[in-house]
């Protein structure tokens, strides 16, 4: 049996059939999550329609946040400028709704 890894002249080897399976599982990762991503997009766009907050059954629990906006500090600007003063330096920013999916294993 070929080892996984081995180290040959100050250099390391990782076996050629690891390498490509790794990249393969990688791609195949990469398009699932894009498809988990497009999924709960449509499920947190009927959410909204349909003013659901949570759902819940034998595969997934769900919960909708709302979008809200959030109040930060600007603070290379405050450091540069004036360091006492919080509300002159602070910017309001719009935060996107979003859901919580958990699978039930």
């Amino acid at each position: 049996m070929k080892e996984l890894v081995e180290y040959k002249d100050g250099h390391i080897l990782v076996a050629q059939d690891f390498t490509k399976a790794y990249a393969e599982f990688q791609k195949q990762a990469l398009g699932m999550e894009l498809k988990v991503k497009e999924v709960k997009e449509k499920l947190k766009t009927a959410m909204e329609e349909h003013n659901v907050l949570s759902y819940e059954d034998d595969f997934i629990k769900v919960n909708y946040r709302k979008a809200t906006t959030k109040k930060t500090i600007d603070s290379k600007k405050l450091k540069e400028e004036l360091p006492d003063i919080y509300e002159e330096y602070s910017k309001t920013s719009n935060v996107s709704s979003s859901i919580q999916v958990e699978a039930k294993c």
